[in-house]
């Protein structure tokens, strides 16, 4: 991998329990479902940390996977995890958690009685997409959708 400056592929945003919330991403769908990875971040998470604390750590903050670093922050009510490639960045780790602490403390009423409802998440999803510059992959998908389809090698209409 070469060492480039690190940039943000995806963001996870879900409650401490583990439930989705928003997922922004740069580009298109992967075709992995990004509920399914949120949630797998949050066991990962959690097992680590309880694993580490039982042998006196702190909480973990990053991972790395082959080709990308995944950061974690946590706040009171809701987990963050952001993907990325490039260069390790314990800017980003401070980021991050600044991020998590500035959503809980603008969106306290929403995020601290969260029942579910992505609607009441419209305000949210805004803010973490104007911080980061990334979109809700749903959008793309939205797009991609209701786009027409251009014509290949249609045959002649017959009337």
């Amino acid at each position: 991998m070469a060492w480039i400056r690190p940039v943000v592929d995806r963001i996870f945003l879900v409650d401490r329990g583990g439930v989705p919330m928003v997922h922004l991403s740069r580009g298109l769908p992967t075709g992995a479902d990004p509920d399914l990875i949120a949630s797998m971040f949050t066991a990962i998470v959690n097992f680590m940390n309880q694993s580490f604390h039982s042998m006196g750590h702190a909480d973990v903050r990053s991972i790395e996977l082959e080709d990308y670093q995944v950061v974690f922050g946590r706040g009171h009510h809701i987990l963050m995890f952001l993907l990325y490639h490039g260069r390790e960045s314990n800017r980003l780790e401070r980021r991050v958690a600044r991020d998590v602490k500035e959503l809980e403390r603008h969106h306290a009423s929403v995020l601290g009685n969260w029942d579910g409802d992505t609607d009441r998440l419209v305000d949210v999803k805004r803010d973490l997409e104007r911080l980061w510059r990334l979109r809700e992959r749903q959008d793309v998908v939205e797009v991609l959708r209701t786009k027409p389809a251009p014509v290949v090698d249609a045959p002649p209409v017959m009337r």
